[in-house]
């Protein structure tokens, strides 16, 4: 979308599951789709026409380090690096991206210094700022992930693109004809 519209994106984080442990839940075999296999349904369906690899990890990670990590990389100018990086070690590899460690490894491998990350996560740096973003996103309705908002459509779950192609067209429209930069 980004060669065609003139797009900002915004990420910001969302607990899904905001009870989850800090040790994450080791995933139990559903439908016969054993850790490793590949997400199947609507959602796996999507990652094979964008090209993505989704296979089920052995552990549905607590997600909160993971989201202030990517708050850090968003301040040092990674984020995209770090998302894609932290997005693969997860649906390819199946690492737990509620271990600190893991967390780590990735910065390195993305240039982030991952002692300087390590400190802003013991520190809580981000704990607040996540928090507020998911706050936010329940205000406005936010239930699951992932969810888009374009100009003034909000929708969420795994979209073909053309869904998404309409929606810019028709905020783009809209914004021309209102004078607006949304």
């Amino acid at each position: 979308m980004e060669r065609e519209f003139p797009l900002e994106i915004n990420y910001k984080s969302f607990y899904l599951r905001p009870d989850m442990p800090p040790e994450g839940v080791v995933r139990k075999p559903r439908d016969g789709s054993e850790p490793g296999a590949p997400v199947s349904g609507p959602v796996g369906e999507a990652a094979v026409q964008a090209g993505l690899v989704m296979r089920r990890a052995p552990i549905t990670p607590n997600t909160r380090l993971s989201f202030e990590a990517s708050e850090f990389a968003k301040e040092k100018g990674l984020f995209r690096e770090f998302h894609t990086a932290c997005y693969r070690a997860l649906w390819e590899d199946g690492v737990n991206l509620g271990d600190e460690s893991a967390l780590l490894n990735l910065a390195e491998q993305v240039g982030l210094n991952a002692q300087e990350m390590k400190g802003a996560l013991n520190a809580g740096r981000y704990t607040a700022q996540v928090k507020a973003q998911y706050e936010e996103a329940l205000g406005i309705g936010v239930q699951g992930i992932p969810s888009f908002i374009i100009g003034r459509y909000f929708f969420s779950g795994a979209q073909p693109y053309e869904l998404f192609r309409q929606v810019a067209l028709r905020a783009q429209g809209e914004a021309a004809a209102t004078g607006s930069q949304e």
